[in-house]
């Protein structure tokens, strides 16, 4: 299953990819949909690097989701394929385009998940996993909206930490 979410924010395309290549930054962009706790990452993206976090689902329950970096090509895009987790396939690449003064994030997903079609594979696919994914990018998107608009992101790109005013 193929996804395309855009989003355009109105900072620079080099302070975004600064913000969204450090995996530290990931609770920010994942609060209001789910708690995510980083269990193991390093500083900067990078290919061959790896991000383990545990997010929890339906507020209870615990998923381990393993990544390793494969793209990186700074300022443009990098991108990540699942090597643990519920999914056979899952493919993330991130993209920062300039439009008139400000930058389009481009997500690209590519999703299969490991239930045999005899056991409601498509099913699962259609109804639970698109519907849980498209709900994640829309809390995601408000979330860029308010980190660009609150000074955070721009903040967290150019290595202060967030405080609490932010």
């Amino acid at each position: 299953m193929h996804f395309i979410f855009e989003h355009i924010l109105p900072l620079p395309r080099e302070s975004l990819f600064a913000f969204f290549g450090k995996p530290e930054h990931l609770p920010l962009l994942h609060a209001g949909w789910s708690k995510i706790r980083l269990l193991q990452h390093e500083t900067q993206v990078r290919v061959g690097a790896e991000t383990w976090v545990e997010l929890t689902l339906a507020r209870f329950i615990p998923m381990v989701l393993g990544f390793r970096h494969f793209l990186f090509e700074p300022s443009y895009r990098f991108g990540e394929e699942a090597i643990h987790g519920p999914f056979s396939k899952f493919v993330h690449i991130h993209e920062f385009r300039p439009q008139n003064g400000s930058t389009v994030v481009r997500d690209l997903l590519d999703l299969e998940v490991c239930l045999p079609w005899n056991y409601g594979a498509e099913t699962t696919m259609n109804y639970c996993v698109a519907s849980a994914v498209k709900r994640m990018f829309r809390h995601r998107a408000e979330a860029l909206t308010r980190l660009a608009s609150d000074g955070t992101m721009a903040g967290c790109a150019s290595g202060l930490a967030p405080t609490k005013e932010r």
